[in-house]
């Protein structure tokens, strides 16, 4: 095998994971990731590279009639001349995949974080859930056991960032009701490095001034699933 060269040994790996180096080529280029954690680590990287090309790409089946004329030109009388045509092709395809790989960015792939909030007692009060997925983002709160506020009061979620004002996620649900609310990318940010929620007492309706003003009740840190 050849000196260990980063370029050259990223398309390698790439044609390994695809399935396009085969005979000898292959055999060797596993032998050398035997030998290179460098090597292994490419390796890793392009099977998560094309996983998450996979998931984005909805799976469909072929129409009939595509299969009958792949069928009819490998039977067609001469073919075999122009099978000596198809390593060359498979390479090409494999260039050209691995070139719009290199410049595609993967899918993102898709994140959850669950918290459950709990009173003094450890019995909880609401299980919030965070997603991100398909283009989608947003925090849904289902209540469990927790009844509605007096004196006109309601429970407000905040988002609670490492450093900063915190930001309001909407009032939460009494017993069995569920809420949700649209996370922007600023939001899921700040989830993904502070991970903490807190609930605040506030008047009917939110707090009136976008900032908690009544008693911080509750803090929860999500946990990423």
């Amino acid at each position: 095998m050849k000196a260990d060269r980063h370029e050259r040994n990223h398309a390698l790996a790439a044609e390994y994971v695809l399935g396009t180096l085969t005979g000898a080529a292959r055999r060797r280029f596993e032998t050398w990731m035997l030998e290179s954690p460098r090597v292994r680590r490419q390796v890793w990287y392009w099977e998560r590279r094309f996983q998450a090309l996979n998931g984005a790409i909805p799976e469909r089946r072929p129409p009939a009639v595509v299969w009958r004329k792949v069928r009819g030109r490998i039977d067609r009388p001469g073919s075999g001349a122009r099978n000596l045509w198809w390593p060359v092709g498979g390479l090409l395809a494999a260039s050209l995949v691995i070139a719009v790989m290199l410049f595609w960015p993967a899918a993102p792939a898709p994140q959850r974080f669950v918290g459950v909030i709990q009173n003094s007692q450890a019995e909880p009060l609401w299980v919030l859930e965070a997603r991100s997925e398909d283009g989608r983002r947003y925090l849904s709160a289902q209540g469990v056991q927790v009844d509605a506020p007096a004196d006109g009061k309601a429970f407000e979620l905040w988002l609670l960032p490492r450093s900063g004002a915190a930001i309001s996620m909407g009032l939460l649900p009494t017993a069995d009701e569920e809420q949700a609310a649209a996370l922007t990318e600023e939001h899921l940010q700040v989830l993904r490095r502070s991970r903490t929620l807190a609930v605040s007492l506030e008047p009917a309706g939110g707090s009136p001034t976008g900032q908690p003003t009544g008693p911080v009740l509750y803090q929860v840190r999500m946990v990423t699933l």
